[in-house]
């Protein structure tokens, strides 16, 4: 079981490794006996009801967006953006839970990127419900989590799942919702689903303003056959005026997982 490998001393089949720029173990990749080490994931969890709603976007707004040494990656020549909200549950940091932590619900802007080959993702902006946890993130990693209340609503049906995501802020008119199959299937690696929800990478500039990399973990994810899509973003004045083209354009892409068990490691600063 995926829980399972996350506790392994040994890479699996769906572990990427340990890259030697990402190395969180300083006696280096092998121990005593020549056996592979894994480090220990900063954070575990269980990702769920995971939705990516996907835009294209002007190749020159995205390389404005990402400092240097980082590349945009494109899909069939273009470069895009996605809203993603998901929902993470047993969440343990270091291997123990926290209190008040267990669970909690998070929303993100994103666009898609490379850096030094590695597939990945670049965050501008993220919300959480939590100032504490809003607060460490930002004293810790540098990273600039936005706070606002999170609803999220889970449907079940016999042949059918739906869930909906809310900002509880009625300024920032937030919510996306998404209706799909209970059947799921991974799709195929040249697929634009495994393109856009398979990322090792996630990336942003640090409180000290350097590159923040932190390396994620699951097996491939299987998606569920999207049948209907509704959502409210004003783009401008949630992410700023470059982002307003979005208030009228119509996405590419909606993907529906149910997810997995995930390992995050411990940001580093990139050299």
């Amino acid at each position: 079981m995926a829980t399972e490998l996350l506790r392994s001393n040994h890479p699996e089949r769906w572990r990427t490794g340990a890259r030697p720029w990402l190395r969180q173990v300083e006696s280096g990749a092998v121990d005593r006996r020549g056996r592979f080490i894994v480090p220990r994931p900063f954070l575990a969890a269980r990702w769920c009801d995971v939705l990516l709603l996907t835009f294209e976007a002007p190749d020159d707004l995205i390389r404005r967006l990402v400092p240097a040494g980082v590349e945009p990656d494109r899909w069939n020549s273009r470069t895009h953006v996605s809203l993603v909200a998901l929902g993470m549950r047993h969440v343990r940091v270091r291997g123990w839970p926290v209190p008040g932590f267990s669970a909690h619900l998070q929303v993100n802007f994103r666009t898609y990127i490379r850096y030094r080959g590695e597939p990945g993702v670049w965050f501008i902006r993220e919300f959480v419900p939590s100032r504490l946890l809003a607060a460490v993130a930002w004293l810790k990693f540098g990273e600039p989590f936005g706070t606002a209340p999170i609803r999220v609503r889970v449907e079940e049906q016999e042949s059918s799942l739906r869930a909906s995501y809310q900002l509880e802020r009625p300024e920032l008119g937030w919510h996306l919702t998404m209706a799909g199959s209970r059947a799921t299937q991974v799709p195929p690696p040249d697929s634009a689903e495994h393109y856009f929800k398979e990322r090792v990478l996630a990336c942003r500039v640090r409180r000290d303003g350097g590159l923040g990399v932190f390396r994620v973990e699951h097996p491939p994810w299987a998606v569920r056959e999207v049948t209907a899509v509704d959502y409210r973003v004003d783009f401008g004045f949630l992410y700023g005026a470059d982002w307003r083209f979005l208030n009228d354009a119509r996405p590419v892409s909606a993907i529906f997982c149910p997810g997995s068990d995930v390992a995050v490691y411990q940001p580093v600063r990139a050299p």
